[in-house]
């Protein structure tokens, strides 16, 4: 990557910022956006293209916290390039999927219980229809943790299941995370369950943003495609996250860190993890990797928590282990 090419990617326009995208991190030819309603009738968008007449496999992709379809662009290339059908998901409350409450920019939640049973949905209704080619799950941060927790309970859907930095605990700065967990969850109970959890607040513009400033990775283009999609596309944005969406966040985390829960998990497992994550506890990930029973744990040098966003010295040799892991469990 051309660190040059980043200067161009933000121009000033009067009081306002117009920005561009390198070609890779926009649609992709062929791409189709599509929705269905959940359970709970909310409108959840997806999106999908296949690399010819007969794909090796379908990737069903979800990402994390505050993701989105656009922002995986240039990874659907990718996978395109290797013979999968690619369909991503965008979670309820985030992305092009119906938000919780007025304010778009918080990141609520009402359990996840009902992301997964949205997975679920997505898979019966939307993939399985498509054809009996086989499924891969790719599950980015909390999308990793939705995955393993419908691994858990509905085994036998996907062949296999990739999953970067999955959130498996969350690491706090100043209080222990028992501490943390249990404000939540009182916060939530007493009716301030909407409200921003301490130091977030609805998103703004930053132009001068670096890569420096990235606690996420370390690519001086990829860093920032995620935010410059909020400036072209604002039903895109987040803010932060919620007290009730940090108590249902605990709360699931206390369940699938279960023993008996993760040793019932049949499906093969690739965990990669980043090296240099300052978001999500990652011996957490190795406690799982120990305890699922086909479980596969890598950890990746130099890499911050958006691993799939990282720079090509990271980046590459994780295309490689997807490479193998599809490999084994699709031969």
């Amino acid at each position: 990557m051309n660190t040059e090419l980043a200067l161009n990617i933000v121009e000033r326009v009067g009081d306002g910022y117009r920005v561009t995208l390198a070609p890779q991190f926009r649609e992709p030819e062929g791409w189709r956006w599509g929705s269905f309603r959940s359970a709970a009738g909310a409108r959840i968008r997806f999106g999908g293209v296949d690399p010819g007449p007969a794909p090796r496999a379908t990737v069903v992709g979800v990402p994390g916290f505050g993701g989105f379809a656009e922002q995986w662009f240039e990874l659907v290339r990718d996978l395109v390039a290797r013979g999968f059908a690619v369909r991503l998901m965008d979670w309820r409350g985030q992305g092009g999927s119906d938000h919780y409450l007025a304010n778009s920019h918080k990141f609520h939640a009402q359990g996840y219980d009902r992301d997964v049973a949205d997975l679920q949905q997505f898979v019966a209704d939307v993939v399985r229809p498509e054809g009996d080619r086989p499924l891969l799950l790719l599950g980015h941060s909390m999308g990793g943790h939705l995955g393993l927790r419908h691994l858990a309970g509905h085994p036998g859907t996907f062949r296999g299941a990739f999953l970067t930095a999955p959130l498996l605990g969350v690491k706090t700065a100043k209080h222990a995370p028992q501490v943390v967990g249990r404000v939540a969850r009182l916060m939530n109970t007493i009716g301030f369950g909407t409200r921003y959890i301490p130091g977030h607040k609805d998103w703004f513009f930053r132009p001068h943003y670096t890569v420096e400033d990235s606690t996420l990775s370390h690519d001086p283009l990829r860093y920032r495609v995620a935010q410059l999609y909020y400036q072209l596309k604002p039903e895109l944005r987040i803010g932060g996250a919620t007290w009730a969406w940090l108590d249902h966040t605990f709360r699931s985390v206390a369940w699938i860190n279960r023993e008996d829960v993760l040793r019932r998990i049949a499906t093969p497992v690739f965990i990669a993890q980043a090296e240099l994550d300052h978001l999500v506890d990652t011996s957490r990930q190795k406690r799982a990797a120990r305890l699922i029973p086909n479980a596969e744990l890598r950890a990746f040098p130099g890499a911050k928590h958006d691993i799939l966003m990282e720079a090509d010295a990271v980046r590459l040799p994780l295309l490689a282990a997807l490479d193998r892991f599809a490999d084994r469990v699709l031969a």
